[in-house]
């Protein structure tokens, strides 16, 4: 079944700071549903028999087989083959907040 046009999410997070992926990945999809005023759709991909690596977990950067595990799944979102309008890439900035004008109650 085809989605139409989506996307692909894959974050780094501080394992210093952040064990669990869980809790921060439920609120970027709650985010995500807000952005797009509910059309948006959110896949959490938990079922970890269905995927021939897994990444949900910390990666040290000394484990060779973690890390090549997350380059195949890069790589598997990045492949040019199944991109029918060609790679959309961006990324922006945000401009820094100006307290000129009229304040503004949303």
């Amino acid at each position: 079944e085809r989605k139409g046009l989506h996307i692909h999410f894959i974050g780094y997070l501080d394992g210093q700071r952040h064990k669990n992926s869980y809790q921060i990945s439920r609120q970027l999809g709650d985010i995500w549903r807000r952005i797009t005023e509910g059309e948006g759709y959110f896949h959490l991909c938990r079922a970890k028999d269905k995927y021939p690596v897994r990444i949900d977990h910390v990666i040290h950067y000394s484990d060779k087989s973690a890390v090549d595990d997350l380059r195949y799944a890069l790589s598997y979102l990045a492949k040019q083959d199944q991109k029918e309008h060609g790679i959309i890439l961006g990324r922006s900035r945000l401009p820094e907040k100006s307290n000129r004008g009229r304040p503004r109650h949303n």
